[in-house]
């Protein structure tokens, strides 16, 4: 299985790509990855065929995948012309992508660890499921819904999901996030992954909420 990862450093930032293949492995889950993960970036951009980038994107996906991941800049919520911005770019990118014969996927993006536009974390959470979960309806589109682990773990849990920066995942919240693309892909659930250098009982906290998201279809 080969899968691609548009996005920005959403994706990139402790290169969640890597950590999902790794974690696969070591259960038998083997498969091969690329991604265009520039900082910042907009899927807008991603599907801007008038741009050198946006060919570069186009003849990536071409180049032959079974997944694409599309994951967005924080701003797509922020406005309704950034919410039509960014429906309009997966309306193009799902239609290359199905083209090629790739199954469409949405990494729904955590918030950041801050007020972002008068959104709070938890109401970031809830409006990129909004947005995302009528273009999954729309698109036939799967999700990583790595914003109802983290609302839930903003609700539930006393965890550092946040780097230094409160913009970028920590490296909890980066296998948080790890588990949820894992029960997502494979239908297994997280707790028989690895703990990835986490100590056993956060790393067993963690794979727990992933599978509530994804088996048990609780939100937050």
């Amino acid at each position: 299985m080969k899968i691609l990862f548009l996005g920005n450093s959403a994706t990139h930032v402790h290169d969640i790509p890597q950590m999902l293949q790794r974690l696969s492995a070591k259960v038998g889950q083997d498969f091969e990855i690329a991604q265009i993960t520039p900082g910042g970036y907009k899927l807008s951009q991603h599907a801007d065929l008038s741009t050198e980038h946006g060919q570069r994107v186009l003849h990536e996906i071409q180049s032959g995948y079974d997944i694409v991941f599309l994951q967005d800049n924080g701003n797509c919520i922020i406005s309704d012309s950034m919410k039509t911005d960014c429906e309009n770019a997966c309306r193009t990118l799902a239609k290359h992508i199905e083209e090629n014969g790739a199954k469409l996927f949405f990494y729904v993006r955590p918030p950041y660890g801050y007020e972002f536009h008068g959104n709070s974390p938890l109401d970031q959470c809830l409006g990129f499921d909004a947005l995302f979960g009528k273009l999954s309806d729309e698109l036939g589109a799967v999700c990583v819904y790595a914003n109802r682990a983290f609302a839930y773990a903003i609700k539930n849990l006393n965890l550092e999901l946040w780097g230094p920066d409160n913009g970028h995942t920590s490296t909890e919240g980066a296998y948080l996030i790890a588990c949820v693309f894992f029960a997502t892909l494979f239908g297994r659930s997280a707790t028989i992954l690895d703990t990835d250098g986490l100590s056993t009982e956060v790393a067993a906290t963690l794979q727990n909420v992933a599978d509530k998201i994804v088996f048990e279809g609780i939100k937050y």
